[in-house]
């Protein structure tokens, strides 16, 4: 008669451990590199969306140079609010274009299905209820974007609109950097693009820039580390080692 050979508990229960250990170690490195996939994943899509968006509406509008969506200079006689200067953008060259399933408009008056809490990445809660001056809507695929005039330096005259993304919409974490993330049409340079497009940013700088803006700053402010989404653009559209955030 042949001798069958089987494993020992200790052999199995050592083997078990081989396995978890392993496991243990490779389980956070696959989570974070799914969450990473997934997060570029929607930002591009987003931005595609938009883009879209753009370039039918230069198609009826015109180039984005001459599209009137400034809110005029009070000094010059005309004192156009910044609510109506929002709304006139949002219902002429992008609301049409887009596949909106909510608008929530603009103002106090502003439905609450676009309002819930946004945290910037320190942790601090945002209140966007306060922030009267933005436009809000919902599209299809559940981006939550709101519409804010860029104040350069206080004038609001500079041409220029930003448009906070939250790529998941109300799922978590909603936080700026790790799924919302900032896009800016500007009419003096015709071009729409991730925040920064135009500030002659290398991948270092983007990264490690001693401004507020920079990916890697940490803050309790709405812009702050808002060069993320152009940091992940300029990289292939994928997250790059160093990514603080996720």
């Amino acid at each position: 008669m042949k001798t069958k050979h089987a494993f020992t508990l200790a052999e199995v229960l050592i083997t078990l451990g081989i396995i978890g250990v392993v496991a243990a170690m490779t389980m956070p490195v696959l989570i974070n590199n799914y969450k990473k996939q997934v997060t570029v994943t929607q930002l591009k899509k987003a931005y595609t969306t938009l883009a879209q968006a753009f370039t039918m509406a230069q198609k009826d509008h015109g180039d984005i140079s001459l599209w009137d969506f400034t809110p005029k200079d009070p000094e010059n006689g005309d004192d156009t609010s910044l609510k109506n200067g929002l709304d006139s953008f949002a219902q002429t060259y992008l609301i049409p274009y887009l596949n909106v399933v909510t608008d929530c408009g603009s103002g106090a008056s502003a439905s609450q299905e676009c309002f819930y809490t946004w945290y910037a990445n320190d942790g601090t809660p945002i209140n966007m209820s306060a922030t009267n001056n933005s436009y809000r809507f919902i599209l299809n695929n559940s981006n939550v974007i709101l519409l804010v005039y860029d104040s350069g330096g206080g004038t609001y005259t500079i041409g220029a609109i930003l448009m906070y993304v939250d790529i998941n919409g109300k799922q978590p974490p909603n936080t700026i950097s790790k799924d919302i993330f900032v896009m800016s049409l500007k009419a003096s340079t015709n071009k729409f693009g991730m925040f920064g497009i135009d500030h002659n940013m290398t991948m270092d700088k983007l990264l490690n820039d001693s401004s507020y803006w920079a990916c890697s700053q940490k803050g309790s402010s709405i812009n702050t580390s808002i060069y993320c989404g152009l940091l992940i653009q300029m990289n292939g559209w994928q997250i790059p080692d160093g990514y603080p955030w996720l």
